[in-house]
C-alpha cells in the first residue's frame, strides 16, 4: 500500500514539473505587448522611432504631407491615445484639435510630453533630439546616451555640409520671399529673407499685391513654398517676378529619402541651392539676350541711318543730274 502511494505520489510530482516547465515555455513564447507612443507630427514621431526602433509601436497623427491644422480625429486615433504611455507634441496652434482627442481617449495613465519651439533649424533639432532621447529615458529606464549621441553628430554633419554648399554658391544675402513657417531654416542658410507669406487661404489681393512688389523692386531671386500648404500659390508669384519657384518640406517623411531630421534638411537644402544655381543661369540668359538685343537695336539704328544717308545721297545725285542736263 504503502509503495503504491509512494508511486501515485511520484508520478504526480513529475506531472507537476513537466507541467511547470511547459506553462514557462508557453510564456517564454508569448510575446510582450509593446508600449504604445502616440506622436502629434512625424517630426517627433521620426525621433521617436529612430531611438527604439522596433522596441516601440509609435503613432503618428498627423501625415507627414499635411499641415496639422488640416488634420481630421479618427477612432483608430482615439484608441491609440486610450492605450498610450507617452504622447509628444510641439504646442503649435495647428494642434488646436489635441486636447478634444486627449478627453476623448481618457487615458489616465498617460504621460504628455511638450517639445516646443523650433524645430527647422539644426539648433532647434538638437534641443529637441534631447528632450525626446531624455524622457524616453526616463520613462523607460533605458540608456539612450550613445543613441543621443549618435543622431546629434549627424544632424552636425547635415549643418557643416549645408553651411559649406551655401558658402561656395554664395547664398548669403541672396534675396527671397518664403512661407513664413520655412523663413528660421532658410535664414540659417543665409539667404535675405525679404518678406514672408501665411497660408494663401488667408491672403487678401492686396496681400499678394504687396508681395509682388516687394519681389520686383527687391529683385528675388527665390519664391519658397512650403510642401504642406502649398505647391502653387509661390508659382504664380515667381512667374510674375522672374524669380524661381522652390517648394520644401516642414515634415520629414512627405518626400522618400527624408525619413529622418538630417535627411530633412540635406533634401531641402538641396531644392534652395538648385533654384539659386537656375536663378543665376536663367539671369545669366537673361543678360546675354538683354546685350544681343541692343546689338541689334544698335544694328538696326546704324542701317537706318545708312539708309536714310543712302536715300539723301541717290536724291542729291538725281538733282544734280537734271540739273547738268538742263539747257544754260
Amino acid at each position: 500500500m504503502r509503495r503504491n502511494v509512494a508511486f501515485v505520489s511520484s508520478i504526480l510530482v513529475s506531472y507537476l514539473l513537466i507541467m511547470g516547465l511547459c506553462m514557462a515555455s508557453i510564456e517564454a513564447n508569448v510575446p510582450t505587448e509593446k508600449p504604445m507612443i502616440v506622436c502629434t507630427t512625424n517630426v517627433l514621431g521620426s525621433l521617436v522611432e529612430e531611438f527604439l526602433q522596433d522596441r516601440a509601436d509609435v503613432v503618428v497623427l498627423v501625415r507627414p504631407s499635411l499641415c496639422p491644422a488640416d488634420y481630421d480625429m479618427k477612432p483608430s486615433d482615439i484608441y491609440a491615445v486610450s492605450k498610450a504611455k507617452l504622447l509628444f507634441y510641439h504646442s503649435m496652434p495647428g494642434e488646436f484639435w489635441l486636447q478634444g482627442l486627449i478627453e476623448a481617449a481618457d487615458n489616465e495613465n498617460l504621460t504628455l510630453v511638450k517639445v516646443p519651439g523650433d524645430y527647422n533649424t539644426p539648433e532647434g533639432v538638437m534641443r529637441c533630439v534631447n528632450l525626446v532621447g531624455g524622457n524616453l529615458s526616463r520613462v523607460f529606464s533605458i540608456d539612450l546616451k550613445a543613441k543621443i549621441a549618435e543622431m546629434l553628430a549627424d544632424i552636425d554633419a547635415a549643418a557643416n555640409e549645408m553651411t559649406v554648399e551655401a558658402q561656395t554658391l554664395g547664398a548669403d544675402g541672396v534675396k527671397v520671399i518664403c512661407m513664413k513657417w520655412l523663413e528660421p531654416f532658410v535664414k540659417w542658410l543665409g539667404f535675405d529673407v525679404v518678406a514672408t507669406f501665411n497660408p494663401p487661404e488667408t491672403l487678401s489681393a492686396a496681400d499678394i499685391a504687396a508681395l509682388v512688389e516687394t519681389a520686383q523692386r527687391e529683385g528675388v531671386a527665390l519664391i519658397v513654398d512650403n510642401l504642406q500648404i502649398s505647391v502653387e500659390f509661390g508659382e504664380g508669384v515667381a512667374s510674375q517676378v522672374g524669380a524661381v519657384h522652390v517648394v520644401i518640406t516642414n515634415f520629414p517623411g512627405a518626400i522618400p529619402g527624408t525619413e529622418n531630421l538630417a535627411q530633412m534638411f540635406r533634401y531641402n537644402a538641396h531644392q534652395l541651392f538648385e533654384g539659386l544655381r537656375t536663378w543665376r543661369s536663367t539671369s545669366a540668359l537673361r543678360t546675354e539676350i538683354g546685350n544681343l538685343e541692343d546689338q541689334l537695336t544698335l544694328y538696326q539704328l546704324v542701317a537706318s541711318v545708312a539708309a536714310i544717308a543712302a536715300i539723301a545721297e541717290a536724291a542729291w545725285i538725281h538733282v544734280e543730274r537734271k540739273r547738268a542736263t538742263r539747257p544754260s
